[in-house]
């Protein structure tokens, strides 16, 4: 084992920078694009699995519909899809809020460049 001390680890932000490829002219349509992606995956993994839930209750001889529409949700049931709610807007809005640091804290090629001499040398 050597006698030197650990130096700390730097802690970098965990964002892509750089120029990111814009496929719309439109300031805002790349970002609302994203979004729709997005949803568009969440909403066909649902799909997916609601129709093999519905499917295994079938075979069970369950009526899930009829389930679902007299489930009465608690308050832990309610907390915990509110939970879900929340994170799947973090994934919906990653984008913008992503592109709203940027323009914060002035992100650029330059300061990149400088970050990465930093870490080079050990100056962070």
């Amino acid at each position: 084992m050597s006698d030197t001390p650990e130096l700390p680890r730097p802690e970098l932000a965990r964002t892509v920078r750089g120029k990111r490829p814009e496929f719309f002219a439109t300031e805002g349509v790349d970002e609302v694009m994203s979004m729709v992606l997005v949803l568009a995956q969440e909403l066909h993994v649902v799909r997916e699995r609601l129709d093999t839930a519905e499917r295994v209750m079938t075979r069970h001889g369950i009526d899930l519909a009829a389930e679902i529409e007299a489930l009465q949700p608690d308050d832990a049931l309610l907390r915990t899809r509110e939970q879900a709610l929340q994170d799947f807007y973090g994934r919906l809005f990653q984008f913008s809020r992503q592109r709203r640091s940027e323009l914060e804290h002035k992100y650029s090629d330059r300061t990149y460049r400088e970050t990465l001499d930093k870490v080079a040398t050990g100056d962070i």
